[in-house]
């Protein structure tokens, strides 16, 4: 019985050690592909067809075993201004968090789940007066590794759809 007892305890003290491990970002199988410098261009359609072309440049990396960085610069509209994204892993609850800063020092928190197997991370921000959200799914379409989807959609106070669109985003160097 003690044997067992303590085959139990190690067997489970090696199974959360490992799974503590493979929370680390620099060895999650999504953040991985992330790594790099980026080039993406896209279109949002809100209302009234009301349209936002999009480009950016971007470089993602791994900053600790916890957490991923990614700064660069947008185009809206012929406006440019810079972002990064702040994403970190909160290992108590196991979800995501992502804090978006714009180049007027304005933040946008995010939380969401990342999937390795499926190559997706979903990310969803509550905004205005609690109602309305904004929502990223980013994905790996099949095998190609250097191309990355974003679905970007923003919703109002009432859950109709105000902004949505696609942004594709090439790699352009790995690291």
């Amino acid at each position: 019985m003690m044997k067992t007892l303590i085959l139990c305890s190690l067997a489970w003290a090696f199974a959360s050690s490992r799974s503590v491990c493979a929370l680390e970002l620099s060895e999650n199988a999504f953040f991985k592909q992330l790594v790099g410098h980026w080039q993406a261009e896209g279109k949002l359609t809100g209302e009234n067809n009301h349209l936002v072309t999009i480009t950016e440049t971007w470089t993602g990396k791994v900053d600790t075993a916890e957490s991923f960085s990614i700064e660069g610069s947008r185009t809206m509209n012929g406006d440019t201004q810079t972002f990064s994204w702040a994403i970190t892993h909160n290992v108590a609850t196991d979800s995501f968090e992502a804090v978006l800063t714009g180049g007027d020092g304005q933040t946008i928190r995010f939380e969401g789940s990342v999937s390795e197997v499926a190559q997706v991370m979903d990310l969803k921000s509550i905004t205005g007066n609690g109602s309305s959200s904004i929502s990223v799914q980013d994905s790996f379409k099949a095998e190609d590794k250097n191309t990355l989807h974003s679905e970007v959609t923003f919703t109002g106070d009432q859950g109709q759809t105000t902004l949505s669109g696609t942004i594709i985003h090439q790699r352009v160097k790995a690291p």
